[in-house]
């Protein structure tokens, strides 16, 4: 289906069937990517008085019960109730339709070699900087995809315990608000540090302006930098 959207005084023809997925999706073969010591996905059969919700072991139908952690194992969108038990809840902040959105790839740059300002004690670790989104961004968009490199589909299988995520500096996050960005999605498991002493401090200042954060995306090579919706 086709549809034309008005932005910045220009017509644009999507056609929706042409979108490219860029999540994770939770997989119940042990084999997505895991953060913050969190269990892969699993699935198990009701059982019930004799009944068992499994086809294949003889029941009259599925009903599987899932164990999911949300956060930790695939593609998922969080608001300020992530980090409030008042905030508005997903339903109410995120988009319906299409928005106008940047996606940007970014170089790491390692905390020995910055002096941007953390909350935290920084240590061998890699970052998304200020510096590296500067002047990459010429217009406001209401939602910005950043890709980070290196990029591999190790991503989609990624035990990051065992290989600890890039993750940005505060000056970062205070860049992107202050181009107005509403919501910011990344193929990293979170915007903080996995360790932060629990004060998620990067989020805190996103959602002083922003609404939403997508975290564990897997942005395909062929997808090239630059506008879209």
């Amino acid at each position: 289906m086709h549809t034309e959207i008005y932005f910045d005084r220009k017509s644009y023809i999507i056609n929706t069937q042409d979108g490219i997925d860029l999540s994770i999706k939770n997989d119940f073969s042990n084999r997505g990517p895991v953060f913050f010591n969190a269990n892969h996905p699993t699935s198990h059969p009701q059982k019930s008085n004799g009944f068992i919700g499994n086809i294949k072991e003889g029941g009259s139908c599925n009903v599987p019960i899932v164990s999911l952690n949300i956060h930790c194992t695939g593609t998922h969108t969080e608001s300020i109730a992530h980090i409030s038990d008042r905030g508005e809840k997903i339903p109410e902040v995120c988009p319906l339709g299409l928005i106008s959105a940047y996606l940007l790839t970014v170089k790491l740059t390692k905390s020995d070699d910055t002096n941007e300002l953390y909350h935290c004690e920084l240590s061998d670790d890699l970052l998304i900087t200020a510096k590296k989104l500067k002047n990459k961004l010429s217009d406001k968009y209401e939602a910005l995809i950043i890709r980070t490199n290196p990029n591999n589909q190790s991503k989609l299988i990624r035990n990051y315990d065992q290989y600890p995520a890039p993750f940005f500096t505060n000056d970062a996050i205070e860049y992107i608000n202050s181009y107005g960005i509403k919501h910011l999605l990344v193929d990293i498991p979170s915007i903080d540090k996995a360790n932060d002493g629990g004060s998620l401090g990067n989020h805190r200042l996103f959602f002083e302006k922003g609404k939403t954060i997508s975290e564990l995306l897997f942005i395909p090579e062929e997808v090239k930098d630059g506008f879209g919706f």
